[in-house]
């Protein structure tokens, strides 16, 4: 036994102490967005029997939430014997410098990391940071209830928890083999709703399908998911969504990575959802060469207002180099319907790539201006180096490193200072490379291009949605 049990009380949830508080760390966003991820772990953890309490840091204000104190004093307010910390990449090193100072006050504690920021770099963040005890990696409702059962009783063993990275008493790291993806995603408990107030957020978010068969060098998925899409029911889902509706969120956001990526479950969706009469509208995210005419007709017939297509670049050496080779045409013909739909939509193109030419820049820049004629809206982002793309795998000694310059898609919010945590950053490239960008991607020259064309190349135009009717939460 490596641990000692620490004898959570599985008691009710009138406990002064509950066995596990959980903490959804974000910060700056424009759009706040309800914490989906963690708020599953919450449900597992309180369906297997453990007490728990939640907080949200993206509900913080003022003008100091990138201050590395006020991340701490914020984790000590649920006093509890194990920490849970979900976070994307861009809160990591903020993450990871205010649990050093929640240990020096708790050391008694179990600090434990989990989501798609920790998930690409567990191994290395246990071994270059002892304050973290554990990292839940990848898909976490069993694995958190396995580790949470594991220190309460020592069973199961911490060395036999699928999809758990953990630090043993003698400070060897250990990363167990991967937990098969679950199947039946019908048998998850929804999100735990009752712990926020719906109500706080611009965005409320539904997940009908978890993965992407697709291989785009530059995403982080495919590691995640190992390209296997596996989907809820339909009944599931508007299940869902009338519990939902129910708190008055009159706009539901599918966050799947490739909401049509079946056509049949897209269409039932959309018939299923059209003929309930359910009085709520809806967006997704997916790929130009997964819509098609009658498609899109269907979609904005059954309440779509909002489409996120990821377009990526004008080039098509680019696009074959990422493998995202979609014909230009075909890509127009798609946003000129989606805007004609009433959609808005939602076109990102990259740039600074370490292999993108000034042609192709200039390429990328002129079909930027052209989708934007064909009703699209167009935002531009620095390509982000994150860890586990087979794009950092390939280019990660071309890295380089300024406080000032770094992707807006990294960004863990608009006036986010990163003062307290760019040594860190600078010190461990391979653990916040989403800091990073290409050393041979023309950064500077290719800014001044912009600039000189009234681009802002890092600008995420998103704060643009919730100034339309497509407003994604509310009251009725």
């Amino acid at each position: 036994m490596y641990f000692r049990p620490i004898g959570l009380g599985l008691t009710p949830h009138s406990k002064a102490m509950p066995d596990f508080a959980v903490f959804n760390l974000a910060a700056g966003q424009s759009m706040k967005m309800a914490p989906l991820g963690a708020l599953y772990i919450v449900a597992a953890a309180e369906d297997a029997g453990f007490s728990t309490v939640f907080r949200d840091y993206a509900l913080e204000r003022g003008p100091d939430l990138f201050r590395i104190d006020r991340i701490a004093e914020f984790l000590e307010t649920a006093d509890a014997p194990v920490v849970g910390i979900s976070c994307f990449a861009g809160m990591l090193p903020y993450g990871v410098l205010a649990v050093e100072k929640l240990r020096a006050c708790r050391p008694e504690i179990k600090i434990v990391f989990g989501g798609p920021g920790p998930s690409a770099v567990a191994k290395e963040l246990l071994e270059t940071f002892p304050a973290i005890d554990f990292v839940v990696c990848g898909e976490g409702e069993e694995t958190a209830v396995d580790l949470l059962r594991f220190l309460a009783k020592g069973s199961p063993p911490a060395w036999t928890i699928p999809g758990l990275a953990w630090r043993a008493a003698n400070s060897v790291v250990t990363v167990n083999s991967r937990r098969e993806r679950r199947r039946e995603l019908d048998q998850i408990v929804f999100p735990e709703y009752d712990r926020v107030n719906l109500q706080d957020y611009d965005v409320v978010g539904v997940v009908y399908a978890r993965g992407c068969p697709y291989t785009c060098t530059y995403c982080d998925v495919v590691s995640m998911w190992n390209r296997q899409n596996i989907a809820r029911s339909v009944d599931n889902v508007l299940a869902e969504i009338e519990w939902l509706r129910g708190c008055g969120v009159r706009h539901i956001a599918f966050v799947d990575d490739l909401f049509t990526v079946n056509r049949k479950r897209t269409i039932e969706f959309c018939d299923r959802f059209e003929s309930a009469g359910v009085p709520a509208s809806w967006g997704c995210t997916t790929r130009i060469d997964r819509v098609d005419s009658e498609l899109l007709d269907r979609m904005a017939a059954a309440g779509c207002q909002y489409v996120f297509y990821g377009v990526e670049s004008g080039s098509p050496a680019v696009l074959a180099r990422v493998n995202k080779a979609i014909p230009f045409e075909q890509t127009a013909d798609a946003v000129r319907q989606s805007a004609r739909l009433g959609m808005y939509t939602h076109t990102p193109l990259m740039w600074g790539f370490p292999f993108e030419t000034m042609s192709d820049f200039h390429q990328t820049l002129a079909f930027g201006q052209y989708l934007n004629h064909c009703g699209a809206n167009v935002f531009y982002s620095l390509v982000t180096p994150l860890p586990g793309t087979a794009l950092y795998e390939e280019f990660r000694d071309r890295l380089t490193f300024r406080p000032d310059v770094y992707s807006t898609i990294i960004a863990p919010g608009r006036e986010a200072n990163l003062a307290e945590v760019a040594e860190t950053i600078a010190a461990f490239p391979s653990l916040f490379s989403g800091f990073y960008h290409f050393s041979d991607g023309m950064v500077d020259e290719k800014s001044r291009i912009g600039k000189r064309l009234g681009l802002n190349l890092s600008d995420i135009r998103i704060d643009s949605l919730s100034a339309t009717e497509t407003g994604c939460a509310g009251s009725s």
